[in-house]
């Protein structure tokens, strides 16, 4: 296949090339800008072609030309107008220069956060059959502008009868993003983590990529939704302990249970909405919708994208992090504290890759 990654500079762009290259495809991969000296580049095979999806330009040039599109191109962070530019004004341009351009699949990288957390209960199933978030002004900018951008390329995806995979994959862990090594916050020597027995709803990077290329191939057609999260993730306190044995700052754990943390943000909430009429911002911890976000104990089944993507479970390993992740992401590998397990098991559980979902 003919694939065009969008996005292909950013981090999971660059392993959806590498992934897309692996898999035999012929790859164009969509930069905002040449790869910086020293920096990561792309195998010989790729077709670098370099621009601005909010401005039309020469990139468009390659949309008549490719069989898939890969659309990872969105803004990670930032207030409302940078979200609205990098991730709905972008994709709108794309849709607007595809036109009626005629492809075999359009595979759209979307998010778990599109979902209504605080519409499910305590240990309720999150899948694909969720609830979408009915009110995304009250989470984030973030969430609001992918819920947008789904609906855009699911709206001329149903128009033009192109086939349409949109992936939401979970918290994406690998070199450089290791979410705060499992912790809320810190204080000193102290790593506090909350609802510390919930599962951390993680897919590795490789993983992740691997199953977004894969859905370039599935013979299905209309519009196809996929969750993607590692088998087994591990709760938040075993991610947090990993990340100490691969080499992140050397903190002691000290758990928040989730109760607590809900009923703070409960309690924020009614002065917020009694005594200010709901202007109060306040920072993710004490804002009930946004902690329900990140984290509420929910379960996470992948058994759709097991069926989808062509790969029986594989609950043989657990998913740990490995080393090259932490010391990218900022932690000190000389720096260690005793877990309480073998050093032959530690040292495995830490050279782990995270390969569960390997499809």
């Amino acid at each position: 296949m003919k694939v065009l990654v969008t996005g292909a500079g950013g981090f999971l762009g660059r392993e959806l090339v590498a992934q897309a290259v692996a898999a035999g495809h012929d790859v164009t991969a969509l930069v905002r800008s040449e790869p910086v000296a020293g920096s990561q580049t792309f195998d010989p095979s790729v077709r670098l072609v370099r621009g601005d999806l909010r401005a039309r330009g020469d990139w468009t040039e390659v949309l008549g030309h490719v069989d898939v599109i890969v659309h990872a191109a969105a803004a990670a962070s930032g207030d409302r107008a940078l979200q609205l530019s990098n991730t709905v004004v972008a994709t709108e341009r794309l849709l607007d220069a595809l036109g009626d351009t005629p492809l075999a699949r359009f595979v759209h990288v979307s998010t778990l956060s599109v979902y209504d957390f605080h519409a499910l209960p305590v240990g309720g199933c999150l899948d694909e059959r969720a609830p979408l978030e009915s009110r995304p002004r009250e989470r984030d900018a973030y969430t609001e502008a992918k819920l947008v951008q789904e609906r855009l390329v699911r709206t001329w995806c149903e128009a033009r009868g192109v086939p349409c995979v949109i992936a939401r994959p979970g918290a994406i862990v690998g070199p450089g993003k290791v979410w705060g090594f499992g912790a809320a916050f810190t204080a000193g020597r102290f790593g506090f983590v909350i609802a510390p027995r919930a599962r951390f709803r993680m897919i590795s990077l490789s993983n992740c990529a691997d199953a977004i290329i894969r859905a370039v191939d599935i013979d299905a057609g209309g519009v196809e939704v996929v969750n993607l999260v590692d088998d087994d993730p591990p709760t938040n306190a075993e991610f947090f302990r990993t990340c100490v044995g691969a080499g992140a700052p050397d903190r002691v754990l000290l758990p928040v249970p989730w109760w607590l943390v809900g009923t703070v943000g409960r309690a924020v909430r009614m002065v917020s909405t009694g005594l200010l009429d709901g202007q109060l911002r306040t920072p993710e911890l004490l804002d009930h919708r946004r902690q329900e976000a990140r984290w509420k104990p929910l379960t996470y089944p992948n058994q759709r994208a097991h069926r989808l993507l062509g790969a029986p479970p594989d609950r043989s390993r657990r998913p740990f992090v490995s080393r090259s992740a932490v010391t990218a992401g900022g932690g000190d590998r000389t720096r260690r504290r005793r877990t309480g397990v073998s050093g032959a098991c530690h040292r495995a559980r830490c050279a782990a890759s995270w390969h569960t979902l390997r499809m």
